[in-house]
């Protein structure tokens, strides 16, 4: 029975760490291009205006952990928690880049280094914002909850 409940644990670990995006740029870029995070992320539900500096048009998608969170009225999130915005510009079809989040620390801290920033503008590597506390990021999300601004609420 041990060995069943260590195999199960095992499983349900190694899923859980599939659901998040990767902390380096090479493997998280190839993770955001083959849509990994579309199987267990909520979305909301249609790509709309952009509030911010991402673009036009985006749409948001929510990590089993932060749906959670939110779903529970959280103000601030558990380590794991992280969201992607899919940047589609002045369009709407076409995906050109990425935005993502992913809470490193259970403490965000103000200056936002318990958060993973990412963005991608063009789809590359090239010319990435990426590190943690960004502050470029931070200057903007430093407003949400938790540094998430997004109003959608699964």
């Amino acid at each position: 029975m041990k060995l069943v409940a260590g195999f199960v644990l095992v499983v349900a670990t190694t899923a859980a760490a599939g659901e998040l995006p990767p902390r380096r740029k090479g493997p998280l870029l190839a993770w955001l291009k083959a849509g990994e995070y579309r199987a267990t992320y909520t979305p909301e539900p249609v790509v709309r205006p952009s509030m911010t500096a991402h673009g036009a048009n985006v749409r948001t998608y929510f990590s089993p952990t932060l749906t959670d969170d939110l779903r529970a009225g959280s103000p601030s999130f558990r380590r794991g928690a992280a969201m992607v915005k899919e940047l589609y510009f002045s369009g709407t079809e076409e995906v050109v880049g990425w935005s993502v989040m992913r809470k490193l620390r259970t403490r965000s801290g103000r200056s936002g280094r318990g958060w993973l920033f990412y963005e991608t503008l063009d789809g590359t590597n090239r010319g990435v914002f990426y590190g943690r506390g960004k502050p470029v990021c931070v200057g903007c999300h430093a407003d949400g909850t938790d540094f998430l601004l997004t109003p959608f609420r699964p």
